[in-house]
C-alpha cells in the first residue's frame, strides 16, 4: 500500500517544549491506533498506520494560528504554544467524510489544549472529496447575477404559517431576491409540517420566476433525522425545490457529501452553522473556524457556506470572517470556490462596508433588516437588490 498521507496542524498549549511533544504523540497514537504503542508488533501498524510527526516547533508571537480559539482583545504568551504537524495514511480515512474527521479529531478533541488549526490534504482526498458541484460560479449562472453581490432572503420566523411562508417567498421572487431559503430553525413541525411548506413555497416562486423573468432558488431545509435527510431532498427536488440546505453540524458531515455526490439530486447545496459553535468558539480545545465553518462544508460539496459575520449579534471578528471567507473561496487543487454567505448583522447601513471588506462575489444573507423596513416584503427586496447593485458599480 502507498503511504500517501494527510497533514493535520495542531495548535498546543503546554509549559515545555518536552510537555508539548508528549501531547503530540498521544494525538498521533489516539487518531489512529488508539492502542498501547509498546504492545504493536506488526511494522505495518507502528509505522504507516500511527500517526507521524512532521515538526514541532514553538509559536512565534506573530503566528497566524495565535488567535485562534481566543477570546478578541485578549492577549496571550505565545511562548505556551506549540505547533505539530501530524501527518496520517490516507487509508486510516476509508475515503469517507466522516471517518476523516474522526481522524483529525476524534478522541483528541476530548483532551484539553489543543486546537485543529489547519489541514494539508492529499490528492487521494481530493479525488474523493471534489467540493462543491456548482460552486460560486455556477450559482450565479442560475440566478443569472453575473457581477453584483447577491442577496439571499429567509421565510421567518417559526410558527409562521405555511401560506404565510409561501407568500413572503413569492414577494422576495418579485423583488429580485437571488435565493430563498428556509429558516434553519423550521422544519417538520405541526405548525410548519415539510412537505406542505416546500410544495406551496417551490410553487411559488416557480410560478413568480416565470411571471416576472426572475432567476431566485428556492432552498428547502432538509435537515433531519438519519434518511430522513435523503428521503426529503427528493422529495424537495420533485415538489420543484431548487436548492437544498442542511445543517452539518446537527446531522453529519458524511450526510452532505451524500446529496453534494447524488447524480439524480444535482441540485445547489447550502450548509448553514448551525450547531457548530461549540467547535470553534474560544475555549480550551476546538477546530479554527475557517476550517469548521469554510473548509470542510466546501470540501464535502456545500456549494454555499453560511457563516456569522462580525458586528452584529455574534461576536466574530473582523479577521475571522474574512479568514472564512477565504477558505471558502481559495484555490484548493481543482476544486471549486463556493460561495461564501455572511449573515448576522447584515443590515442597508453596514453593506457598503461589507461589499468593501467580502467583494462582489458574497451571498448577504439578510434577515431582519429585511422586516425592519416595513411590511412590504417585495419592495423592501427590490431595496437591497439596488442597493447592491450601487456598490457594485462603486466598487470598479
Amino acid at each position: 500500500m502507498k503511504d500517501e498521507r494527510f497533514i493535520v496542524t495542531y495548535r498546543i498549549e503546554a509549559n515545555s517544549y518536552e510537555e508539548a511533544k508528549s501531547i503530540a504523540w498521544g494525538v498521533q497514537v489516539e487518531q489512529t491506533i488508539e492502542f498501547p504503542y509498546e504492545f504493536v508488533t506488526d511494522p505495518y501498524i507502528k509505522h504507516t498506520i500511527t500517526g507521524r510527526l512532521e515538526s514541532l516547533e514553538a509559536m512565534s508571537p506573530d503566528s497566524t494560528y495565535a488567535n485562534v480559539g481566543i477570546l478578541p482583545n485578549v492577549a496571550i504568551d505565545a511562548s505556551r504554544y506549540y505547533i505539530a504537524r501530524i501527518s496520517y495514511n490516507v487509508e486510516t480515512t476509508a475515503m469517507e467524510a466522516t471517518q476523516f474527521l474522526n481522524v483529525v479529531f476524534g478522541n483528541s478533541s476530548l483532551q484539553p489544549h489543543i486546537w485543529v488549526v489547519d489541514v494539508e490534504l492529499c490528492p487521494s482526498l481530493l479525488n474523493v472529496f471534489k467540493g462543491p458541484r456548482f460552486g460560486l460560479h455556477g450559482i450565479r449562472r442560475l440566478v443569472d447575477t453575473p457581477t453584483r453581490p447577491m442577496i439571499q432572503a429567509v421565510i421567518k420566523p417559526m410558527g409562521t404559517s405555511n401560506e404565510e411562508l409561501a407568500r413572503m417567498c413569492g414577494a422576495y421572487t418579485r423583488g429580485g431576491v437571488d435565493v430563498i431559503k428556509d429558516d434553519h430553525g423550521i422544519t417538520n413541525q405541526s405548525f410548519s409540517q415539510f412537505k406542505d411548506r416546500v410544495k406551496r413555497c417551490a410553487a411559488t416562486v416557480r410560478e413568480m420566476n416565470d411571471a416576472h423573468g426572475k432567476h431566485a432558488l428556492y432552498a428547502a431545509n432538509v435537515s433531519g433525522d438519519g434518511t430522513d435527510v435523503l428521503e426529503r431532498a427528493y422529495f424537495a427536488k420533485e415538489a420543484g425545490a431548487t436548492a437544498l440546505m442542511v445543517a452539518t453540524g446537527l446531522i453529519g458531515v458524511g450526510w452532505l457529501h451524500r446529496l453534494a455526490t447524488d447524480e439524480k439530486l444535482g441540485l445547489p447545496i447550502i450548509n448553514h452553522p448551525a450547531y457548530s459553535g461549540g467547535f470553534v468558539s474560544p475555549g480550551v480545545s476546538g477546530v479554527a473556524d475557517y476550517l469548521q465553518l469554510g473548509l470542510f462544508p466546501r470540501l464535502f460539496g456545500a456549494d454555499m457556506a453560511i457563516f456569522v459575520s462580525y458586528g452584529g449579534r455574534f461576536t466574530f471578528t473582523q479577521e475571522q470572517c474574512q479568514r472564512i471567507c477565504s477558505y471558502i473561496k481559495q484555490p484548493i487543487g481543482l476544486m471549486k470556490a463556493a460561495c461564501s454567505a455572511p449573515g448576522g448583522g447584515v443590515t442597508d447601513a453596514r453593506l457598503p462596508e461589507l461589499v468593501s471588506l467580502y467583494g462582489n462575489d458574497t451571498m448577504f444573507l439578510v434577515g431582519g433588516d429585511m422586516f425592519r423596513r416595513g411590511s412590504d416584503l417585495e419592495a423592501n427586496m427590490a431595496y437591497f437588490v439596488s442597493r447592491l447593485e450601487e456598490l457594485c458599480e462603486l466598487k470598479k
